[in-house]
């Protein structure tokens, strides 16, 4: 067997048994990679050592590869907005809904070296609602050479260095050059290994209030996305709440789960419990349907959400992000999305296919879901102003006025001060220039709301 053919069956197996995708954009890394296991194996070379792996005869070796494949660099308070939103909204809320048994089960599902279930553990014992309360976290992760970091909870500089001083000088511990957690909340922290792909996931308790999924679905293919949102959904509370990473999304991934829009970022409940949270929303967006952008008007079909066909015309993220804004044009929607999922899955880290995937929301009246896109895109960019004048037209829809215009001012001085710029690839969609944009958004914050401006300028 030739290298390159090695490597691809290495790929096939590291996504069959953790469900990493490793692009093939990647696989000279992977190829470093094994070349190096299979000296420490004393194996001919790569395709030795990936047969061998493959027979299984290389035992506890997923337990050293994993660690080199899998992307663990992360710190204390990462996504700052999800924490606040935790604090200030989330938990006193469960607070209030718990306030019989006084005990809330946690889980941070691909909790790395321990840093968010640490942070989790921060933003708890800072809860005055949940003083004297019994809570409990389950932080797992596939890779168990970082459990055992996380198990020491010990953190670097840098890892802290997000951490505001107050918070840092009560919970956290200074030991020479490292910081560790207070002992008071590492003993509730639970460290376990798990394998989301694998089901049935054995979890205990079987249902959690609150579950972070963050950054982990991004490295998973579509099916392996939809089974692993499918066997999350189902450990979390009826009337729980689950977060995903900034600039991940359940779209076509998972039914019965409906974003809910907590201000600066989303976090996912079970469609009855957030119908009474999202309930006036979305009345004001079945009352308000924005009229859709010229490029897309004509058709709107219901096949959105069906399986999309296999789109071979383009190989790089941005050849798909360019020849999807091009389908969309033309009214190939199908096309469009099964492109923008092909590009998401090569690399969820390109701002402008998340720009896409909020506009295809756009024009299919999923002005929720387009939030979430639009701010995946500007976490990701923050100077594309066209993206951020789309984020403030859907929140204006969705009544959030002061929002919206909280995007608006934001766009005039982005422009103002030089520091905005285009998707250059979304060119074929004819989204409003500096100009336009600017216009637009003085419009909109003269007229106060009295206008629906999302649809593209005729």
């Amino acid at each position: 067997m030739s290298e390159p053919a090695a490597l691809a069956e290495l790929a096939a197996l590291i996504e069959e048994t953790s469900g990493n995708v490793i692009p093939p954009g990647h696989y000279q890394f992977l190829g470093e990679t094994a070349k190096r296991r299979a000296a420490s194996l004393r194996l001919a070379g790569v395709a030795a050592y990936v047969a061998a792996l493959a027979r299984g005869e290389l035992p506890g070796e997923w337990s050293r590869l994993l660690p080199h494949v899998t992307v663990k660099e992360s710190y204390l308070f990462r996504h700052p907005q999800h924490f606040a939103a935790l604090a200030t909204n989330i938990l006193p809320r469960l607070a209030a809904a718990r306030a019989g048994r006084r005990s809330l089960a946690v889980w941070s599902a691909g909790c790395a070296r321990g840093e968010e279930p640490a942070t989790l553990a921060i933003v708890l014992a800072e809860c005055r609602e949940l003083v004297g309360w019994d809570w409990r976290i389950l932080a797992t992760d596939v890779d168990e050479e970082a459990l055992a970091a996380a198990g020491a909870a010990t953190f670097g500089e840098r890892a802290v260095s997000g951490v505001p001083a107050d918070l840092r000088a009560r919970h956290l511990l200074r030991r020479g050059d490292s910081y560790e957690l207070a002992p008071a909340l590492a003993r509730r922290i639970e460290y376990r290994a798990l394998n989301l792909v694998r089901e049935p996931l054995a979890l205990s308790p079987a249902l959690f209030d609150l579950v972070f999924l963050r950054n982990v679905l991004i490295y998973f293919s579509p099916e392996v996305q939809r089974r692993v949102a499918a066997a999350v959904a189902g450990a979390l509370a009826p009337d729980g709440y689950l977060f995903l990473g900034p600039a991940e999304t359940l779209w076509q991934v998972a039914g019965g789960l409906d974003a809910i829009d907590l201000g600066d970022c989303f976090c996912y409940r079970h469609a009855g419990a957030a119908a009474a949270t999202a309930a006036p929303h979305r009345r004001r967006d079945a009352e308000r349907r924005p009229e859709r952008p010229q490029a897309a008007a004509t058709t709107l079909r219901t096949t959105i959400h069906a399986p999309r066909p296999v789109v071979l015309e383009a190989q790089g993220t941005r050849e798909r992000l360019a020849l999807a804004a091009r389908h969309a044009a033309a009214d190939r929607l199908d096309d469009a999305v099964a492109l923008v999922d092909q590009a998401l899955l090569a690399d969820p880290s390109d701002a402008g296919v998340h720009a896409l995937e909020g506009f295809m929301h756009d024009i299919s009246g999923r002005s929720q879901m387009a939030v979430a896109s639009y701010r995946a895109a500007l976490f990701l960019d923050a100077g594309l102003f066209q993206v951020r004048l789309l984020l403030a037209d859907a929140l204006r829809r969705l009544g959030h006025e002061q929002r919206a215009a909280l995007e608006y001012r934001e766009v005039l001085a982005a422009l103002a001060a030089g520091r905005a710029h285009e998707v250059e690839a979304l060119a074929p969609l004819a989204l409003p220039d500096r100009g336009e944009a600017m216009r637009r958004c003085r419009e909109a914050l003269r007229d106060g709301g009295s206008q629906d401006l999302a649809a593209r300028p005729r």
